[in-house]
């Protein structure tokens, strides 16, 4: 591998270290996750959750509900997934959670946000290199009001010394510079549902995609990814270093696939900085995004141009997207 490889940029990182997490530290998670009607009713169907108070509005006003209610174990797995990037990105098993507290019915097309305080902290005595973190997580509603509240413990790696990483960007056009070069931390292995469920999603009939007995006599010998879905996958992987403060997509350009991506590939992504012109009060950032197999291997590359909120903009009161930037800093 060279300098040029993208596979060798310095990684910016997404998590905190067991070290990060001192007893009384509080984290407030960044995000924001509106529940909707229809992430109720698969997540109820699919854990065959058969309460029709859950899916079955005439149901649920009958019994005395405002409207259908969101499934709890919904609540608390948004919740919960609203705290990891925060809390246990880093890796290492859940080992449990308890005293789980539901406040009150949520319903759908409320949005949900969370907060976590770190509780306890300990060495592993079989893993040196992970820790024991326990923490009190609260789910509230856009009043500020708990909905949710439980206690959690996590296996969480210590800090891995050496690594050469590139800073954490807010997403503001001032933090890009041309020339500059990362990866990004997290990757995402294909699935059968990739090749079959999201190329039906966008109504794309090329068979190659989703039916063996296409593609079985061919030189691939199997389906490939669709493209369109590489191509988002790896934009998607760069997006909250890159775009997470985007005003909007201007577009892009020099689209390629060297090389077919199959059922069970990782794809991870890299970018480098091409450009920042000023465009009013905000700037056009030009990137070239990398997708990159478990081999090292580039898979897909693609120059996108967005304009972002600068700094300026953003103190002067212009029309914002929402804040990404986690209130507590990234562990490094």
């Amino acid at each position: 591998m060279t300098a040029s490889d993208p596979a060798t940029w310095p990684l910016v990182p997404r998590n905190n270290s067991f070290e990060d997490h001192v007893v009384g530290r509080v984290f407030e998670h960044h995000w924001g996750r509106t529940v909707h009607a229809s992430d109720n009713i698969a997540f109820t169907t699919q854990t065959l959750a058969f309460n029709p108070v859950y899916f079955n509005r005439d149901a649920a006003i009958a019994d005395g509900h405002a409207d259908e209610v969101v499934n709890p174990l919904l609540v608390f797995a948004v919740v919960f997934g609203l705290s990891v990037e925060d809390l246990s990105e880093s890796g290492g098993p859940f080992l449990g959670a308890r005293d789980v507290r539901y406040l009150r019915n949520v319903h759908p097309g409320e949005t949900l946000y969370a907060s976590s305080t770190v509780l306890e902290a300990r060495e592993s005595d079989s893993r040196p290199d992970t820790g024991i973190v326990t923490w009190r997580t609260v789910g509230r509603d856009a009043a500020g009001e708990p909905v949710v509240e439980f206690t959690r413990t996590n296996l969480v790696r210590k800090r891995i010394e050496g690594r050469t990483l590139a800073d954490v960007p807010e997403g503001f056009a001032e933090d890009f510079r041309v020339g500059d070069r990362f990866r990004h931390a997290r990757s995402r292995t294909v699935t059968d549902l990739d090749l079959n469920g999201l190329t039906l999603l966008v109504m794309n009939t090329a068979a190659g995609h989703f039916s063996e007995q296409e593609m079985a006599a061919t030189p691939f010998g199997g389906r490939i990814n669709f493209g369109g879905l590489t191509l988002s996958l790896a934009i998607g992987l760069a997006t909250q270093d890159t775009t997470g403060r985007a005003v909007r997509e201007i577009g892009l350009d020099d689209v390629a696939f060297p090389l077919p991506v199959r059922h069970g590939d990782t794809i991870g992504a890299a970018t480098e900085v091409l450009s920042v012109e000023p465009a009013g009060q905000d700037a056009d950032v030009t990137f070239r995004h990398h997708g990159i197999n478990q081999r090292g291997e580039t898979v897909c590359r693609a120059t996108r141009t967005v304009r972002l909120r600068t700094r300026a903009a953003q103190a002067a009161g212009s029309p914002a997207a929402p804040a990404l930037a986690p209130t507590a800093p990234t562990g490094r």
